[in-house]
């Protein structure tokens, strides 16, 4: 259940992070296949044993079943994502009356640790760009809250998703 929580913590960012892939080869792979074995085994030596407790051997297939409908559908990210959305709005706002700054403003908003700091291009506003800070995961995705159009797609080469209205998911450079 730990590593199904944390997989589905590491996709629920705009671009999932490479870890949750890892995190699937080496702790979940593994435990289904000795869940795989140990049922083969059993139903060697006793089926009539394993068929009267089928239903025992169900939750393992179905948890790896439910978290891969729920990463295939990006439930874990649009859940967090709309739960905390005004949230990050307002932190966006106050980034934003905060004016551009040298250092980025950090803070919870909901359960997305972000640092903002306000886009401009030639002193103009383009938006807000609120990097996500999960520990201890490299801080390589954002969000950009874009009141003006979409940002500039060449500072987002690795990545950039319109998510709603004004809000748009980007990746950076992190190293996979």
């Amino acid at each position: 259940m730990i590593t199904n929580l944390v997989i589905a913590w590491w996709v629920s960012v705009p671009f999932s992070y490479a870890e949750s892939g890892v995190a699937v080869i080496f702790a979940l792979v593994p435990l289904v296949l000795y869940w795989a074995v140990r049922l083969l085994v059993a139903l060697t030596h006793d089926a009539s044993a394993v068929r009267r407790r089928f239903l025992g051997w169900l939750p393992l297939p179905l948890i790896v079943l439910v978290l891969w409908a729920a990463v295939d559908a990006d439930l874990p990210f649009k859940t967090r994502f709309a739960l905390f959305q005004s949230s990050m709005e307002r932190f966006a706002q106050d980034v934003l009356r905060g004016g551009a700054q040298d250092l980025p403003v950090c803070a919870w908003t909901g359960l997305f640790p972000v640092c903002g700091h306000v886009l401009a291009e030639e002193d103009e506003f383009t938006g807000v760009e609120l990097q996500i800070s999960d520990w201890p995961i490299t801080g390589s995705r954002c969000f950009v809250w874009a009141t003006h159009g979409q940002p500039r797609a060449d500072d987002y080469e690795y990545g950039l998703r319109h998510l709603t209205g004004p809000w748009w998911g980007c990746r950076g450079w992190d190293g996979w």
